[in-house]
């Protein structure tokens, strides 16, 4: 039986991990592999530890119910401290290996290679500043001629770190080597693309003949996360295919979260997937089942949490942590999780986690889909039918699948709109945004801010008063929280999220900027019902709906997803914002007078939503042109801004 302390996502891999247990679950992890976190403390990396190869069908419940019948374990050789400064290395027989002009022997294994009887040295050698180095063979026989068995990628260079190396036999015939930089700001790091590398190496077998010499077989590279997440990595090695050679299995875990997403609490603070790489007789090749099975099963772990009470409610925080277990792995998954085939991982920021031969591709374009509709359910299962509909609208232009539909039909009944009035008066023109240039009055006659005054509409009136010009004084555009003014929400390539602007007075030079509870890909896009690009675009600024200004922040509508801007704080900081809200409605704002009905462009249409009420997506009429939307007490009316006129719509 599995260990109940296990985490419901976690334990959902186990089927598919069969080498690599359960973190957190001493009772179905009997070893513990070498892990290789991107905020290690400093110094030497532990030793490595790795299994033997083992029967082909022994899974993670034979190992927890039975230990003592499991395969025996490989015991792991760490590599011990250079001798005599670093500069010669003594050897079997008398032979000595000397350190290579400008190098320095810093940590090394003595192994017999060849079967000659004598060990052979392999040692990291590096520069004085420790940023170049590489991996050394000295074969005892012939120890004044070293071979280079991996060299330090140049590009890798992180200057204002501490390199931390380790190397390691964690296999019968492996060998690992672990240059992990260790940066005092991680922010710095993250920035500058400091990277861990880890060289593995793999070693001649019995059958390789006479003069066969190690090799390299794999490099990974593990780019440092931005700042309050953390990558790991462990190298576990088993008989995967029972062939009699060293496979690799290289469990990648995602850990802690970005500002200004709640940090995960306990067992559940851990999340990962695994890239498995079977040995060849041409070398390592990667399994392409993994990570896309593992990705898979959290996805459909996710979508049954879901559907129950007791665990829906945390589906949100645990849906975007494998968004972003999704985008640190996965070179073709997009900013926040969508798949786009052929991304720039590097320009965008994303992809994390590479091998000697690119970047990862796993193949699972249905993923992000997957993701979002799980986070949808649960929504719905918790009675929040707004951010139900939000999560289903991340997909940006792509084709809802045949659930999605009827899970939005559900939450958001199809309304079809028709304009029963349109102004003469035209609409101050405003930048998105902005206050809008419309408010209905609670007696359902409507304002319109115009460039010469406020312009009263009611439709019910008779002909020739239908428009008339009042003292009401012009509303401003802009939203002010006391002298704090929000200019803009921007989706920018070296940001994980979404950015919020604002001015903290209005003589202050430049702008300040808030991280928002969504990821880059989320929210709306510039162009509504654009897809998202193929390439990270630099700076893009977002259309969004100002909900409501207070002394404390602002509330904000990107889409359906509601969000709330704290300034009260030294570091301001934003959360997801749950409907109905308590802060009053400002006119030109997208609620009604009371507050408690809100229209936001969502989903190809107007969701129209009423608290207490049913939602409805609004579509049809002149609705895809319109801007600057704001409904009526109840929501039986609408009106927008369309080309140079205020359109009241009506829906059935």
């Amino acid at each position: 039986m599995l260990d109940r302390s296990c985490p419901k996502l976690l334990r959902a891999l186990l089927p598919l991990l069969a080498a690599t247990g359960c973190d957190g679950c001493p009772s179905s992890k009997p070893y513990t592999p070498y892990t290789l976190g991107s905020a290690a403390p400093s110094g030497s990396p532990p030793p490595l530890s790795a299994v033997a190869p083992g029967p082909p069908d022994a899974g993670p419940d034979a190992d927890a119910g039975a230990p003592d019948a499991a395969a025996p374990r490989f015991a792991a050789v760490p590599s011990v401290p250079a001798p005599e400064g670093g500069k010669r290395w003594p050897l079997d027989g008398g032979a000595v290996a000397a350190a290579p002009t400008g190098r320095t022997f810093e940590t090394g294994l003595l192994l017999d290679l060849d079967g000659d009887g004598a060990r052979d040295l392999v040692a990291w050698a590096r520069a004085p500043d420790g940023l170049r180095g590489e991996l050394l063979l000295a074969p005892a026989a012939r120890p004044q001629a070293p071979r280079t068995l991996a060299a330090l990628p140049g590009d890798l260079a992180a200057q204002g770190c501490t390199p931390r190396v380790g190397l390691s036999q964690i296999g019968p015939a492996t060998l690992a080597l672990d240059f992990a930089p260790q940066c005092p700001d991680q922010r710095r790091a993250a920035g500058a693309g400091a990277t861990r590398w880890i060289a593995v190496i793999r070693l001649p077998g019995p059958a390789a003949g006479a003069g066969a010499a190690p090799e390299l077989a794999l490099e990974l590279r593990l780019r440092t996360p931005p700042p309050d997440e953390a990558l790991s990595a462990s190298l576990e090695v088993a008989d995967r295919d029972a062939d009699g050679r060293d496979d690799l299995v290289v469990s990648v875990g995602l850990s802690g979260a970005l500002r200004p997403f709640p940090a995960p609490a306990g067992a559940a603070a851990d999340l990962g997937a695994p890239l498995v790489f079977l040995d060849r007789p041409a070398g390592l090749s990667r399994d392409a089942a993994q990570p896309a099975e593992a990705l898979r099963a959290l996805a459909a772990s996710l979508l049954r949490d879901a559907r129950g009470k007791s665990t829906a409610p945390a589906v949100a925080a645990s849906a975007q942590r494998l968004r972003r277990l999704h985008a640190a792995l996965c070179a073709d998954a997009a900013a926040g999780g969508g798949a786009v085939a052929g991304r720039d991982a590097t320009r965008a920021g994303e992809a994390l986690v590479w091998t000697g031969a690119g970047p990862v591709r796993c193949g699972e374009p249905g993923l992000a889909a997957a993701i979002d509709h799980a986070e949808a359910v649960a929504a719905s299962t918790r009675g929040a039918p707004i951010a139900a509909v939000a999560a289903l609208d991340r997909g940006g232009a792509e084709p809802r699948t045949k659930d999605e539909g009827k899970l939005l039909a559900k939450l958001a009944p199809p309304a079809t709109a028709s304009a029963v009035y349109r102004t003469a008066a035209a609409p101050q023109p405003t930048r998105p945004g902005a206050l809008g240039p419309l408010a209905f009055e609670p007696s359902g006659a409507l304002l319109v801010r115009t460039a010469q005054g406020v312009v009263r509409v009611d439709p019910a009136a008779s002909p020739t008063s239908t428009e008339a010009a009042t003292d009401i004084p012009p509303w401003p555009a802009a939203v002010h929280a006391g002298p704090a003014e929000l200019v803009a929400v921007e989706r920018r390539c070296d940001a994980p999220t979404l950015l919020a602007l604002f001015r903290s007075s209005p003589d202050a030079v430049g702008e300040m900027e808030v991280p928002l509870p969504l990821l880059r890909g989320q929210g709306p896009r510039a162009r509504p019902g654009a897809a998202p690009p193929e390439r990270c675009a630099g700076t893009e600024r977002l259309p969004f709906s100002p909900l409501a200004a207070s002394e404390g922040g602002f509330d904000i509508a990107l889409g359906a997803a509601l969000v709330s801007i704290d300034l009260r704080a030294a570091a301001p900081t934003a959360s997801a914002l749950s409907f109905p809200l308590a802060t009053p409605a400002p006119r030109g704002a997208a609620r009604s007078p009371d507050g408690a009905t809100l229209a936001v462009p969502a989903a190809g249409g107007l969701l129209v939503a009423t608290a207490g009420g049913a939602a409805r997506l609004w579509s049809g009429g002149d609705l895809a042109q319109a801007t600057a939307c704001a409904p009526a007490n109840g929501g039986a009316r609408v009106a927008c801004v369309v080309g140079a006129a205020a359109v009241i719509f009506e829906a059935k």
